[in-house]
């Protein structure tokens, strides 16, 4: 039985799950500065012990509708290959363990609509969680933008 700890947080409560092995922390929100000329999912950086860290808001990314952002948010970061990368969630409610057999994978027709971001769904009990394929994350973010500067 292969099993795998995921992070799981909240956007407009529907649940997702990142791999453990990608969150460094979870932090309240602190000053974000903004950058010009970003796409609007990319909230600004912060400074994080000496470290810029580019922050990330998924929901602009997904296209879910906003929210206020309350004391209850939290900034998750992440070590994606090296590089870290801040995203903005509504709550971090849990660390659980998922067996593989849980877990369906998407449909190509789906994966293909939207993007690779989600690796599969994990059904536990009545919960439905999205697991999201971290690196792809990262991949579809700045490859947006290194096509984004080729255009300029």
């Amino acid at each position: 039985m292969i099993t795998h700890q995921y992070v799981i947080f909240t956007l407009e409560q529907q649940e997702y799950g990142i791999n453990i092995s990608y969150t460094q922390e979870i932090l309240r929100i602190p000053q974000i500065t903004n950058m010009p000329n970003m796409p609007d999912f990319i909230e600004g950086v912060i400074n994080l012990r000496g470290t810029v860290i580019p922050v990330i808001d998924p929901k602009k990314k997904f296209g879910i509708a906003q929210s206020e952002r309350s004391s209850d948010h939290r900034l998750l970061i992440l070590d994606l290959e090296g590089m870290n990368i801040g995203i903005i969630v509504d709550d971090v409610s849990e660390v659980v363990v998922i067996n593989e057999q849980l877990i369906e994978g998407l449909c190509k027709e789906m994966g293909i609509l939207g993007g690779n971001s989600v690796q599969g769904i994990a059904k536990i009990d009545q919960r439905l969680i999205l697991l999201l394929n971290t690196l792809e994350f990262k991949n579809e973010i700045f490859k947006l933008e290194s096509e984004r500067e080729l255009t300029v």
